[in-house]
């Protein structure tokens, strides 16, 4: 139980901070070991549990004022017996108390989402900012926002015609991609939607390819059209062949 109690206190309120981090669009360019990710969470619990008690001395400074003890109305919250917390000693000897401890997970979840939006809307592009200045002087490439190049090319909100295929193959699927996973997702799949459609439109107009997404590794080619030639395209089309019948 206390390495429940030890774990839940030293090592959640971090894991919970950069599974939001993930969560909200910073992803690794490598799977993280688990050292890594415990060295993560201890520098991601420092500023998690310094707002947490601020708020639990804060509650236990309140509670000790007479004027919230009027005897017409009663508020339970802040008639307990709140003590002051200002070393790992105290805040190890308090949760031994489920009061606390309910108190610190609910307080620890809504604080990290915070702070993890603080960190990923904020503070990691100035970040990025502050590490190309130095890339720069150093005639190195400035680093993107995206930490992969799957994220930067499909990771972006908008509609994306596509052509998949693999390297040196001429057969070809092409579709409305409207489904793609994360960067580190298992076994990558994704969803193209009017796949018939598509190939049809692109069969019968040249239309100009902005991009192409070439994994080294495993030979697939997957090539972006320019959006707004491929809905012009489509709209000639459908006013050609309103029934999609070329033939």
């Amino acid at each position: 139980m206390e390495k429940i109690i030890t774990l839940i206190i030293f090592t959640v309120p971090g894991l919970i901070t950069y599974f939001w981090i993930n969560l909200f669009g910073i992803t690794p360019s490598t799977k993280r070991n688990n050292s890594e990710v415990a060295a993560i969470s201890i520098l991601l619990w420092i500023p998690i549990v310094c707002i947490v008690l601020m708020f639990y001395n804060l509650l236990a400074f309140y509670s000790r004022l007479e004027t919230i003890h009027p005897r017409t109305f009663d508020i339970p919250i802040l008639k307990k017996n709140w003590g002051y917390i200002d070393s790992l000693e105290g805040l190890t000897k308090l949760s031994g108390s489920i009061w606390f401890i309910l108190f610190y997970i609910l307080l620890t979840v809504i604080v990290s989402f915070f702070l993890a939006k603080l960190i990923s809307k904020f503070a990691y592009k100035r970040m990025i900012d502050q590490v190309n200045e130095v890339r720069k002087m150093n005639n190195i490439a400035p680093l993107g926002i995206h930490t992969t190049v799957w994220d930067s090319i499909f990771l972006n909100n908008t509609g994306q015609i596509i052509e998949y295929k693999r390297y040196g193959e001429t057969e070809s699927i092409k579709g409305c991609l409207i489904k793609v996973p994360r960067a580190h997702e298992v076994g990558k799949s994704i969803v193209l939607e009017a796949v018939e459609h598509w190939t049809n439109i692109m069969d019968y107009y040249d239309v100009e390819i902005d991009h192409t997404y070439v994994d080294i590794d495993n030979g697939i080619v997957i090539n972006i059209y320019n959006l707004t030639r491929a809905l012009e395209a489509q709209s000639e089309f459908n006013q050609r062949f309103p029934n999609g019948i070329t033939s």
